[in-house]
């Protein structure tokens, strides 16, 4: 087909050739009559009238002077006859032939008329003289006159036979071109025609089966039909159908993998332990590499290489290969991983396997395998291990969905092996930790226990001494009781922290709820306090916001008087003298608002978030050298947080402290947008949160508390 259209094609760009030389050849007739008639006929006859013209010009001239006897007609005259004679020297140099023989017999016959003009103008006017000569000279005008029009004819005559003949030979030219573009244009649609018969029916098959593979019919083909070139395409579309399978067998294959990896990945990820890891990720790899054997080895603390994980004594390759596994072949490893580069080696017993490092290629080459996949895994610079699966088939190459499936599953198990190994480093650590401060809070309880012994016989003593008991006392005798009796109340506050520090930490603080009147735990500890602060000669006040009534809690009163003790003896200990300490007690909603305001040194900005840290002190205490261990507040959140409530400290350095704490009162239960006051006569069983320092809640009244109870002194 191909040839037959390429013959019918020379045939149709003969005939337009043709049409085009014929159309070519009448335009070029057309153009040299133009040229005759433009450049030759037509200027000689355009100087032919203007011979005649200055000729005329003349003899009116010549007549008007004779008639008027003007003497400056004269000078018109003359320059109408220079103008003749120009023009008849143009003429002449345009005409040939024939016509320049007509324009010298017009030179001629005008020069003779000229010669009697000249004669006429020295004649009078009138004369019978100037009469004669006049009629002598018209034979030699008339004779001028029919010279000049007879070539004005024959140049007209000329000029409309060339212009026909132009148009005659430029309508043949057109009707043949005419005549042979048709036939081209006949020729044309007869290929066309048969290019289509030739085409049609088999492009009507292609399109039926593009449309097929369209709808989804993957098993559609094109038959091989028609012309070698209609043959092609369909077999090129065959191909193509054949390819679009192949790479959505590649695409599903991808998405399996894909799938397999992140579900692989997430049971690799579950576990914490490194064992367990390595486990999972060796079944997940075994699971989704389709390979005659996986193995994953590990590098060692000292770098050497490990037998594979559960193949230790089933593989390929000797004992003694994982033993004398070369160290450039590690080093090569470390880089491949630096590099994030795997290596694949389609034909490991071709040149393929050459580039492998010859420590290995010998054993792989040995043991048959004929496709290796090795993957390196690690966290970050550091090498853990690497990947290796082999074919021990021809024939059967990696693909690269297959090679990223088993690079992902390598990386998901090196960041779980990482992790795994940081988890049970820091349950090492922890484990470690705990003991260390399990053994702390042993001695710490060891030491209070034992301390508090020779200190209650102190004490014993010393109240037998100050209650004259053993005899009178004189007045220095009596100070330095009194120094000896304070001294030791603070180093049993200190050794009553200490103790109560390490029940919190062990877990032996607890707390023992039943109803409390805060109003006499309150009132208690300001009285308490006050022999304290008139010594500093420290104001302290109480003041109730309304009638000071319904102050029931549900709490531990040891507790609760130990946290308003602490705080009072805190604003005692950093007030100065003359200053002020005022507590104030209030019900707001279903909470029981106490606040211990002071007008001491305050606490600098810096400190105050860390107020409650089990040891700390504020900076300025510490500058001053105000003696305290810095358990006291620690304590006190610890209680507050079992009893459900708040504790709130707002302080200016230079001008006191005010401590709020805020307790849920008893009869209210549900969380703090929905109170309800208790039914009567039901029994009292707040609703409330434990706090993180504290070990009580709720459901756990009459439990024994772990805390001592303050006599008149102090703490017991």
């Amino acid at each position: 087909m191909i040839q037959r259209l390429w013959r019918a094609l020379a045939a149709f760009i003969l005939l337009l050739t043709g049409a085009g030389a014929l159309i070519y050849f009448g335009l070029q007739r057309q153009d040299q009559t133009i040229h005759l008639v433009v450049r030759r006929l037509q200027p000689l006859e355009a100087a032919n009238l203007r011979v005649r013209s200055d000729f005329s010009t003349s003899q009116a001239i010549l007549q008007a002077y004779i008639l008027t006897g003007e003497t400056r007609l004269i000078s018109y005259y003359e320059s109408a006859r220079r103008d003749f004679t120009a023009a008849v020297a143009r003429a002449h140099g345009l005409a040939t032939g024939s016509a320049r023989s007509n324009i010298a017999l017009q030179r001629l016959e005008a020069i003779r008329w000229y010669g009697y003009a000249d004669k006429m103008q020295l004649l009078v006017p009138g004369s019978a003289s100037l009469v004669r000569l006049a009629n002598e000279s018209f034979g030699s005008a008339s004779t001028f006159y029919l010279a000049n029009q007879a070539l004005h004819d024959r140049l007209a005559a000329q000029t409309s036979v060339a212009i026909s003949t132009g148009q005659r030979d430029l309508d043949t030219a057109v009707a043949w071109s005419a005549g042979l573009a048709g036939l081209a244009l006949l020729l044309g649609l007869a290929a066309a025609a048969g290019t289509v018969r030739g085409i049609t029916r088999p492009l009507a098959g292609l399109t039926g089966t593009m449309r097929r593979l369209s709808a989804g019919d993957h098993t559609a083909r094109a038959g091989l039909m028609g012309a070698a070139e209609t043959r092609q395409v369909a077999l090129s579309l065959n191909e193509l159908a054949d390819e679009s399978d192949r790479l959505r067998a590649e695409e599903a294959e991808t998405g399996r993998l894909l799938a397999a990896t992140r579900a692989g990945g997430i049971r690799i990820r579950e576990h914490l332990r490194a064992d367990e890891v390595i486990s999972e990720a060796r079944q997940v790899l075994e699971e989704i590499i389709d390979a005659d054997a996986v193995y994953l080895h590990l590098v060692g603390a000292g770098g050497g290489l490990a037998p594979p994980v559960g193949h230790e004594k089933g593989w390929l390759f000797q004992d003694d290969f994982a033993r004398d596994f070369p160290g450039a072949a590690l080093d090569s490893l470390r880089e491949r991983f630096a590099a994030h580069a795997n290596l694949v080696i389609q034909d490991v017993q071709g040149p393929a396997g050459d580039s492998i490092t010859p420590g290995i290629r010998g054993p792989l080459r040995r043991a048959g395998v004929m496709a290796l996949l090795l993957i390196p895994f690690g966290v970050n610079s550091d090498l853990l291990g690497f990947v290796v699966a082999v074919r021990l088939h021809a024939g059967h190459p990696w693909t690269p969905a297959e090679a990223a499936a088993a690079e992902w599953i390598a990386t998901d198990l090196g960041r779980g092996l990482h992790h795994a190994r940081l988890y049970e480093a820091e349950n090492r650590l922890v484990a470690e930790l705990k003991a260390v401060d399990q053994t702390k809070s042993d001695f710490l309880a060891t030491v209070s226990h034992e301390l508090r012994t020779p200190l209650t016989s102190i004490a014993g003593y010393l109240e037998i001494m100050r209650d004259l008991d053993a005899g009178p006392l004189t007045a220095a005798q009596a100070r330095m009781l009194e120094t000896v009796d304070r001294n030791t109340a603070r180093l049993r506050h200190l050794i009553e922290d200490v103790l109560t520090l390490s029940r919190i930490e062990s877990g032996a603080f607890k707390t023992a709820m039943m109803p409390v009147d805060l109003s006499d735990v309150i009132s208690a500890a300001v009285s308490a306090l006050r022999p304290a602060a008139a010594r500093k000669e420290v104001s302290l006040s109480l003041s109730y916001a309304g009638s000071g009534s319904n102050l029931l809690v549900a709490g531990d009163p040891g507790q609760l008087d130990r946290v308003l003790t602490s705080l009072l003896s805190n604003a005692v200990k950093f007030t100065p003298e003359q200053g002020e300490i005022h507590v104030s007690v209030k019900t707001a909603g279903h909470m029981v608002e106490i606040g211990v305001s002071d007008t001491g040194l305050g606490i600098p900005a810096r400190d105050q978030a860390e107020l409650f840290t089990r040891f700390f002190r504020a900076s300025n205490a510490v500058h001053r050298s105000i003696p305290g261990t810095g358990l006291g507040l620690a304590i006190v959140r610890t209680i507050i947080d079992n009893h459900g409530g708040e504790i709130a400290v707002q302080s200016q350095e230079g001008k006191g402290t005010t401590v709020t704490v805020r307790i849920p009162r008893l009869g209210f239960r549900g969380d703090t947008d929905s109170r309800q006051p208790m039914a009567e006569g039901e029994p009292p069983e707040p609703q409330w949160q434990p706090g993180r320092g504290g070990h009580g809640g709720p459901g756990q009244p009459g439990v024994t508390s772990g805390t001592a109870h303050r006599n008149e002194r102090g703490w017991a």
